[in-house]
């Protein structure tokens, strides 16, 4: 064990500094790390006034890191930390991570000093990234550094499991036990708090016998929901967290009937103690709750019970497809087109798909196989005087469920065709997380249940739009309907994957805001009205498929709770991947800050080539991680580009994912009929 104690001048305490190294993002002129680990021994720290600066950053302030390194692993259960400077060089909270894993929020004293003991564990690198800094901060500077097993038992996570002493700044009819009375996991809240009706600054406040490494909490907002006609879209409530070390989570909304909670997943933090401090987002609002619960790091918030149907598909019987069948579309001159049979058909274990080209064109037909994890050709052929060729092909040896076959032709100027099916036997296919260790999962949605979505989130899992603060709202070329309205294009299938279709409107009544004459898709995790879950400094997965075709636009991406209040002007935008469908080997992850609705220096990575197999024709893993500052991207486990620069970071943000058209790109999809799909088989959040 390594025990590493910096500071400056004759105040350095080192014990075997030899075992540490230190490296940081940068170094400020005259400050180098090496001077947080040199020094004489056995001097006190001066006054929080009169410290100086051991190390200072280069011009960073939040996302400035600082790493300390051990040549084995090491036990750590203790953090202290001093900063130094005035207020343009201190911070107010910062992240520790252990081995680029799970992560602890710390937060400092008015007074610079943060000494937390947490939860044991071993780690041959631990960082230190800066989170918040006062207005007007250039830089970040330390005094002194800890990390290492001097921790007390008696103040560690585990030692509370009973519930909590609950108090509150008010209350009447049942008291404050009522918040703690119910069963979230078996759709249970109990009796309902509620505050006295003149009590200005309402609050409940959560204290347990000893410290939890606290990760996540579930607000069930009151039974009696309120409406604004100036604010229709808004929850009647929100808030904020605030922890006994100072930290504060912000919740955006907390929506007002008997059904789904607000569920905000937080950088775990040690606390003893939790305040909940309640506001009005409609005046005539009633403040109340009915039921709180918090959750330890390690531990997965429960999901309400669904207590209403929701959407789901059964992929259609295999029929005949041949040379007679009629066309799925009118064949296109100099263009391959699908005949039959029609997108997102089910096939048995030999599949025949029929094509139409100009007639004696050659034609090849590829797939993704799983046990060589390559592309193999299954089928070749050549059109007849008709213009049609029938390619058939087993289907043991391909991908079970979504199969997308791809057929190309010698035509110079046809672009390939994109056959999407469902094959009910074949090869199951692996679907690893991709998750850093030492992370909770706190959102695990597999699509094997009917999909729980209405228009804007109300009673149901999720919501069908872009949560704003006015209401849903819309973007692209395709519209996103109401489930209700039975637009039939959003659901689950065979209740085991997401699907999101694009296809015509056609004689559907649904509003089209930008006369858009297309159907898609969106899911949000955010309700409008700023309910549902979010999530701070999170670790966002989704596992895709599809939509292939010319001008499809299916993307995963984040944005910050409060970019759908009205008390915000401003927002975080995360992409954590956006494809385009001309290219389905390329990829874009971007990141985007909002002001008054204009865009703020994008900072956008798109790879032409990502390097990996085609996105519409096998499953990939898309990830990304947002931490202080910005953002780092993922595919299938490889980090493939960072950003930095994000707006409201240190707020939770909340997970879409959808099939739109356009991005400034023509749609074409005649080839299959007007019709893509874009295949969804879980999404993960951890923090």
């Amino acid at each position: 064990m390594a025990l590493l104690t910096v500071s400056v001048g004759v105040t350095v305490h080192v014990t075997r500094s030899h075992d540490v190294r230190i490296t940081t993002s940068s170094s400020a002129p005259g400050s180098h790390p090496d001077a947080l680990v040199n020094g004489d021994d056995g001097a006190d720290l001066p006054a929080a006034a009169d410290r100086e600066a051991a190390w200072q950053s280069e011009g960073e302030t939040e996302g400035a890191w600082l790493e300390l390194s051990w040549r084995r692993s090491t036990r750590v259960d203790h953090l202290e930390i001093r900063a130094a400077g005035d207020a343009g060089t201190t911070f107010t909270s910062a992240l520790l991570t252990f081995d680029g894993r799970g992560s602890l929020m710390v937060t400092l004293t008015e007074d610079g000093v943060a000494t937390v003991d947490f939860t044991a564990r071993d780690v041959s690198r631990a960082r230190l990234t800066i989170v918040d800094v006062p207005d007007g901060a250039t830089s970040v500077a330390l005094a002194a550094l800890s990390i290492d097993a001097s921790g007390d038992d008696g103040g560690r996570q585990g030692g509370s499991t009973g519930r909590p002493v609950v108090t509150s700044s008010s209350s009447t009819r049942s008291g404050t036990s009522a918040l703690v009375d119910g069963d979230p996991a078996g759709a249970e809240t109990g009796q309902e708090w509620s505050a006295a009706g003149d009590d200005a600054a309402p609050w409940v406040q959560f204290a347990w016998d000893s410290v939890r490494e606290l990760a996540s909490v579930q607000v069930f907002g009151p039974s009696q929901t309120a409406f604004d006609p100036s604010y229709s879209a808004a929850a009647p409530l929100h808030g904020r967290l605030v922890f006994d070390d100072g930290s504060t989570v912000v919740i955006s909304g907390i929506a007002g009937s008997t059904g789904q909670a607000t569920t905000i997943a937080f950088t775990p933090r040690m606390a003893s103690s939790v305040r909940l401090e309640l506001a009005k987002t409609i005046p005539a609002a009633v403040v109340g709750l009915r039921e709180v619960a918090f959750y330890d790091a390690g531990t997965t918030p429960p999901r309400w019970p669904k207590t209403r149907g929701g959407y789901t598909t059964t992929s259609p019987a295999p029929v005949a497809c041949g040379p007679g069948a009629t066309a799925v579309t009118p064949p296109q001159p100099d263009q391959l087109t699908l005949v039959c049979p029609s997108p997102g058909s089910a096939v048995d274990d030999t599949a025949t798909v029929v094509v139409a080209a100009a007639p004696g064109t050659s034609v090849q037909a590829t797939a993704w196989q799983p046990s060589t994890r390559s592309m193999a050709r299954v089928a070749a052929g050549t059109t007849g005087r008709d213009g049609r060729a029938v390619l058939s092909f087993g289907t043991a040896d391909l991908s079970r469920g979504p199969l997308t076959v791809k057929v190309v032709t010698t035509l110079t100027a046809s672009t390939p065709l994109y056959v999407q099916l469902i094959n009910p036997g074949g090869t199951a296919t692996t679907a690893s997380s991709y998750a850093p260790e030492g992370m909770t999962l706190q959102w695990d949605e597999e699509f094997t249940d009917p999909l729980s979505i209405t228009a804007t989130g109300a009673d149901a899992v999720y919501a069908a739009t872009k949560p704003a603060y006015w209401g849903p709202s819309e973007f692209g070329d395709a519209v996103f309907a109401d489930p209700a309205s039975g637009a039939g294009n959003i659901s689950t299938v065979d209740q085991d994957y997401l699907r999101i279709r694009a296809e015509p409107i056609g004689d559907r009544d649904v509003p089209t805001p930008f006369g858009q004459d297309h159907l898609g898709g969106i899911v949000s995790s955010l309700h409008v009205g700023a309910s549902g879950f979010a999530a701070q400094y999170g670790y966002y997965e989704a596992r895709m498929l599809g939509a292939p075709g010319t001008g499809t636009w299916p993307a995963f991406w984040m944005l910050d709770s409060q970019s759908a209040t009205r008390s915000s002007t401003t927002s975080g935008e995360v992409d954590g991947v956006e494809l385009y469908g001309h290219n389905p080997v390329g990829s874009c992850h971007s990141l985007v800050n909002w002001s008054s609705g204009q865009s703020q220096d994008p900072e956008v990575n798109c790879l032409e080539d990502n390097g990996l197999p085609d996105w519409s024709m096998t499953w990939h893993t898309w990830g990304v991680r947002i931490i202080p500052n910005g953002a780092i991207y993922y595919i299938d486990g490889t980090k493939v580009a960072t950003a930095t620069g994000l707006a409201h970071h240190s707020d939770p943000f909340y997970f879409m994912v959808n099939l739109a058209l356009g991005g400034g790109w023509p749609t074409d999809l005649t080839p299959t009929g007007d019709i893509s799909d874009l295949y969804v088989d879980w999404i993960h959040v951890y923090t």
